[in-house]
């Protein structure tokens, strides 16, 4: 027996109700299988656990100033600092999972130098190239002047919570990743015990087509010595990432990290902008990719990194100025760790 026409209409809602919960069902896992998928990437931003409140902060960093007073020693001069998150208390982290853009006020009343080279090779082919000979000459001036050159993860330290410095430091920076920086360079670091930030991008290595820039080979034999630390520098060099859509930044950004990170096997925190352009869509992205602090230049505007806007934009001096600089550095009188 057919029903009647009337009575089916009173199925209708029911039948309705199914559809909906099953189309809901469906968009749920289909939404749960490609947000898989995306985490699967090779270009995913990792979720790093949550960063210290600066009251732990200085709690956890309180004995810094130990490890400060000898970072030229060759064996110590960058010590793996190590702290312990609020999300994972029973795990230590190191410098990779603290991320503060915030910069201290007292660090503000320091004069922290950072003196920026390119290529060093014997005879310059533009006015900032340097000489080996010129180098050493400077490397002499900053001994016979006093100053301390310190790494990159104490001077971050130091600008996020006011820690200590020696009364003179400096830190001094090679962008490009040239061959002149394993040739030339390393030696010279090696011979003074000064620390230093090398920033390469991946797209030139061991390249010699017009200027010949490190091997892999040559880099990771730098990156072993306590005296080195690696920064990213973007994957192709692009003038200008501001100019650069979303999509395109995740080579330069990301990519770039992981790269260095799979070739050297040690993670890389720092990254500095090509040609220095940034702004602030750029900056949140690199905090996003896991960068602890980001190094920047304006030709136009050098200043002390005490004086930066944060640590996603930490200022430099082209090393053309050092002659000027050594008279003016200073870290400032810090007792304690504070805003």
């Amino acid at each position: 027996m057919q029903p009647k026409p009337n009575s089916l209409l009173k199925f209708i809602p029911l039948i309705g109700g199914i559809i909906v919960i099953g189309s809901s069902l469906f968009a749920l896992n289909f939404y749960s299988k490609n947000e898989n998928n995306i985490n699967s990437s090779s270009a995913v931003i990792k979720n790093n656990p949550l960063p210290l409140s600066l009251e732990k902060f200085c709690q956890e960093y309180q004995t810094i100033g130990k490890n400060l007073q000898v970072w030229n020693q060759e064996t110590l001069s960058q010590n793996k600092i190590l702290v312990k998150t609020q999300t994972y208390p029973n795990l230590p982290f190191s410098l990779e999972a603290v991320t503060f853009p915030q910069i201290s006020q007292k660090a503000k009343t320091a004069k922290v130098p950072i003196a920026m080279y390119h290529d060093i090779l014997p005879k310059k082919e533009v006015f900032f190239d340097v000489t080996p000979e010129e180098l050493e000459s400077q490397f002499q001036l900053i001994k016979s002047q006093g100053l301390t050159p310190i790494s990159l993860d104490q001077l971050v330290i130091h600008l996020r919570t006011g820690s200590p410095l020696p009364k003179k430091p400096i830190l001094l920076s090679f962008d490009d990743g040239y061959a002149g920086h394993y040739e030339y360079v390393f030696p010279l670091l090696k011979k003074y015990k000064y620390p230093a930030v090398f920033s390469v991008y991946t797209k030139n290595m061991g390249i010699n087509t017009g200027r010949s820039h490190i091997t892999w080979e040559q880099l990771k034999t730098m990156a072993a010595d306590s005296l080195v630390t690696i920064a990213a520098h973007s994957k192709t060099h692009p003038p200008d990432l501001t100019k650069l859509s979303d999509e395109e930044l995740i080579p330069e950004i990301i990519e770039s990290k992981q790269i260095l990170e799979k070739e050297l096997g040690e993670s890389i925190r720092y990254f500095t902008y090509p040609t220095g352009k940034n702004d602030a869509r750029i900056r949140k992205l690199v905090q996003e990719s896991g960068y602890v602090a980001a190094l920047a230049m304006d030709d136009n505007n050098e200043i002390f990194a005490g004086e930066s806007e944060n640590l996603l934009a930490i200022a430099r001096f082209g090393q053309s100025r050092l002659n000027e600089l050594v008279n003016k550095t200073s870290a400032g009188e810090f007792n304690s760790c504070s805003l």
